[in-house]
């Protein structure tokens, strides 16, 4: 049975999102290294000393925009792959990828794919880890060659991912980064097939 919470945990979690909202609509419009900590509150109403009981950093804004990434994947890509063929898994793991920052919105995408931004080569993030299951699974059943580690493998195709998303930011959303995601994605996947 759950415990319910307390007026006080509401209200801090309550402020929490008011701070992470705030953020993430100034990065949005102004660009994570033309925002400061008191811009952030300033825009959530709250004090800079509430900024600092829920974040260290302002860092700290991207490590949590990056976790609700990793919490999709883990609440709703990791169930929608099931019962897929290894390759469509793969395929649809990289849709699911590419909706995601399309959900985001155009805006937000240049925001977060920018050479300054180390969140994404950072390991042991969920996401990368499922995906690396199933390219091991993929190998031990077969499908892939195993001349090349999965870790090498999930590497490369993440390179490949994130090229496509700024790409599509490039060119400011002219295209369905969802469609380009899946040709890119089977294109690699030949190059990794067993013979």
């Amino acid at each position: 049975m759950e415990e319910k919470l307390t007026n006080r945990q509401i209200q801090a979690i309550n402020t929490k999102n008011k701070i992470y909202n705030a953020a993430v609509e100034l990065l949005e419009n102004n660009g994570y290294q033309n925002i400061r900590i008191e811009d952030i509150c300033k825009q959530a109403g709250v004090s800079v000393g509430s900024f600092y009981t829920h974040f260290n950093s302002k860092n700290d804004i991207l490590v949590e925009i990056f976790k609700k990434a990793d919490d999709y994947f883990r609440e709703e890509v990791s169930k929608s792959l099931g019962d897929k063929s290894i390759f469509d898994k793969i395929i649809d793991y990289f849709d699911f990828y590419a909706k995601y920052d399309e959900s985001l919105g155009i805006d937000m995408a240049k925001q977060l794919y920018t050479f300054d931004n180390k969140m994404f080569i950072t390991e042991g993030r969920y996401m990368q880890g499922l995906l690396n299951e199933i390219i091991i699974d993929a190998q031990k059943n077969g499908y892939l060659n195993l001349d090349i580690p999965a870790t090498e493998i999930t590497k490369q195709l993440f390179v490949v991912a994130r090229g496509v998303v700024y790409d599509w930011c490039l060119h400011d959303g002219a295209y369905n980064v969802r469609e380009a995601m899946r040709n890119f994605i089977k294109r690699m996947l030949s190059t990794y097939q067993s013979k």
